[in-house]
């Protein structure tokens, strides 16, 4: 009785090797997705925006959640004129905005009377 192997030499090779590509793909996409979506929430309160300053990826989906909590201010309106977006902000009502920052830089962001104001650093 002879033992045949169950594959031929050469495919051991190829089967290690698109093991190795199929792990590096899985880790490379698990890294990838560990960045996750950009989702941001900024309250309004009596101090203003907070957060003031907030880091975005240039090219990436944004979301923002935005909540006024008080009505001892002007920010009833959530306003980035450089996106062309504006939109008024319920009192303790999160608003979704979703828009994807292009161009590397500050991108500000202001109550509608353009009093309150903060900024998104898009890297």
């Amino acid at each position: 009785m002879h033992c045949r192997p169950i594959m031929p030499r050469g495919s051991v090779a190829l089967v290690a090797s698109v093991s190795a590509l199929f792990l590096a793909l899985v880790a490379w996409d698990c890294a990838h997705k560990a960045a996750g979506p950009q989702a941001v929430a900024i309250d309004v309160t009596e101090r203003g925006f907070m957060p003031t300053e907030v880091k975005v990826r240039a090219g990436e989906p944004v979301t923002l959640l935005v909540t006024r909590k008080t009505d001892a201010t002007c920010a009833k309106e959530f306003v980035i004129a450089g996106e062309g977006i504006r939109r008024s902000l319920p009192l303790n009502q999160a608003v979704r905005i979703e828009f994807t920052p292009r161009t590397p830089g500050d991108l500000r962001y202001a109550c509608g009377m353009d009093m309150v104001a903060g900024s998104l650093k898009v890297q």
